[in-house]
């Protein structure tokens, strides 16, 4: 009996391995020179299809990038003849091989295609110097589709850094300084949703409660010191694990790299699997404050966005990002992280109601941000992020209101996190979650607000939860409407008008600052065949609702 008992566990333990074996891709990744360009060359060991058909998948076109196939070069089967297709309409390689080939070595190498300065718009793509390199996963790493999908839906990923530089860092999404590394239990969407870095970065540990945080940043810069940095990721993380009740993740990577810039600032970040990925222009224009925004706006990804998703991608970014913008603003003032306080999340409030209500798709229904126009339209790309920021605060204070204090937003975002393994963000699964707090029916106002995208009648809600607040506001005003640097209309009210700008005028040049009701505009315009030089600032005074810094309000907050 005992000899019975032994040969089938024995004979379980080796279908156990053999089945890991099978769902397990080797990765091995050098950094060499090709044709006197810095490349990442990539070998990598899967398991062949029988049929002699074998697809990878790597996207041609994601995260408003296309052309993607573009880096790719040098591709080679190692282990057999055959022949090697790209298909860029289904992001796919395709791979046809003898159909008893077991094993395929495949090769390839990734090269940053635009040289000279980086600018933001590039840092999506790969990002390949001699010096160092950023490339999320999806612009990395091949991934054979037969893994994608198999049955269980997970993997098992084997990554080999080798060739590198001994003083070369390389930390991503799934670890810091391991040069050999193994990524059990993956997903197609955790892997291809990380980060890779490498080279003169600085690695700066930070422990909470007894979790790792790898920050890696490079360059020095302007504004800050790498402690600031370290101490805001600190306390921003702290701060948002004690509010989710999980300090779960025993690990936890941030990138930061710089871009170029010539006038102004910019700043970016990518929530991602155990990581998020920050970009920022590094010169004096660029504001500690706006990256304690990104740092809080980024993190809270983890649990919006990551832990609690969208059903539809684009169709709930009003609570993806709407819901994680008010909770950056509200965890900054209530832990006072770089010394701000509820005055900061006032100041920063009223610009999220200002850009709202003078945006020109302000009134845009929901089914209007899609894809295309969130990726290549600022206006439709911030829609969702203001508008989910304004209805958060409304049904915060509404659910407050309701339960005579007992109860608040916080209480119903718990909620979401505690059935986030069963559920994704619906509108017909928020509003049934958020009738229960409420005393009425939530379904009118999230048709007529959300759904049709109408503006909130901010004066009647800051009037009904009690907060003082003015009626009038300064927003951003250029007056002017261009093409093909020729001025076709111009605003007759506008303080471009009376500056002088006419139509007809064609622009020699232009300098200011999007959104920015403090600096000046500085145009250089021909005018039958003389130059003229008009200086004004992009403003006026328009009838929306402004929360003030008043102690009353302060203490309303109840942060």
């Amino acid at each position: 009996m005992k000899n019975i008992i032994f040969t089938l566990v024995l004979t379980a333990m080796l279908f156990s391995c053999t089945k890991e074996s099978d769902t397990t891709i080797n990765y091995t990744i050098s950094h060499i020179i090709e044709n006197n360009i810095p490349v990442l060359n990539i070998k990598m060991s899967f398991n062949a299809e029988d049929d002699g058909e074998t697809t990878l998948l790597f996207q041609d076109k994601a995260w408003g990038q296309d052309s993607l196939h573009n880096g790719i070069s040098s591709m080679k089967l190692l282990s057999a003849e055959g022949t090697i297709s790209k298909q860029r309409d289904s992001g796919w390689i395709v791979i046809k091989h003898p159909k008893d080939l077991k094993t395929i070595d495949f090769e390839y190498s990734l090269s940053q295609e635009k040289q000279g300065d980086l600018r933001t718009e590039d840092v999506y793509r790969p990002v390949i110097h001699s010096e160092y390199f950023q490339v999320f996963s999806h612009n990395l790493f091949m991934l054979p589709k037969s893994y994608a999908n198999t049955s269980e839906g997970t993997f098992n990923v084997e990554l080999n850094w080798e060739n590198f530089p001994e003083e070369f860092n390389i930390q991503n999404s799934f670890g810091s300084n391991n040069r050999h590394q193994k990524i059990e239990n993956t997903s197609e969407d955790e892997f291809h949703s990380a980060v890779f870095v490498g080279g003169d970065f600085r690695i700066h540990t930070i422990e909470v409660k007894n979790n790792k945080v790898s920050f890696a940043i490079r360059d020095d810069w302007e504004v800050f010191n790498d402690s600031t940095m370290v101490d805001i990721l600190e306390n921003t993380i702290s701060a948002q694990r004690d509010f989710w009740r999980d300090h779960s993740q025993e690990y936890f990577s941030v990138t930061m790299i710089p871009t170029e810039l010539d006038r102004g600032s910019s700043f970016h970040g990518t929530g991602l699997t155990n990581s998020f990925a920050t970009d920022a222009s590094n010169n004096n224009s660029l504001q500690v404050e706006g990256l304690v925004y990104l740092f809080n706006h980024e993190l809270q990804h983890n649990w919006t966005g990551l832990t609690i998703q969208n059903d539809n991608e684009e169709e709930q970014y009003w609570f993806s990002e709407g819901f994680t913008d008010y909770y950056a603003l509200k965890n900054i003032a209530k832990n006072n992280i770089y010394n701000l306080d509820e005055g900061y999340f006032i100041k920063e409030f009223n610009g999220f109601i200002r850009a709202l209500f003078s945006s020109p798709v302000k009134e845009a229904p929901n089914r209007e941000i899609n894809y295309d126009n969130f990726w290549s339209n600022r206006d439709y790309e911030k829609l969702p992020y203001r508008r989910g920021a304004l209805f958060a605060f409304y049904l915060d204070y509404k659910i407050k209101q309701d339960s005579n204090g007992t109860k608040s937003l916080d209480d119903l975002m718990l909620v979401f996190k505690e059935n986030a393994i069963h559920k994704k963000i619906t509108h017909a699964y928020f509003i049934e979650e958020a009738n229960a707090f409420l005393k009425e029916d939530l379904s009118p106002f999230f048709n007529t607000h959300i759904e049709q995208g109408k503006l909130l009648d901010l004066e009647t809600i800051f009037g009904d939860y009690g907060f003082d607040y003015k009626a009038k506001a300064k927003v951003f005003d250029l007056g002017i409407t261009f093409s093909d640097e020729m001025i076709t209309a111009v605003n007759e009210s506008s303080s471009a008008y009376k500056a002088g700008l006419r139509v007809g005028d064609r622009i020699v040049s232009r300098s200011y600052y999007y959104d920015n009701v403090v600096n000046n505009a500085d145009f250089v315009v021909l005018r039958n065949g003389k130059k003229i030089a008009i200086t004004y600032i992009p403003v006026k005074e328009v009838n929306i609702a402004q929360l003030i810094d008043s102690e009353k309000n302060r203490i309303n907050f109840g942060f």
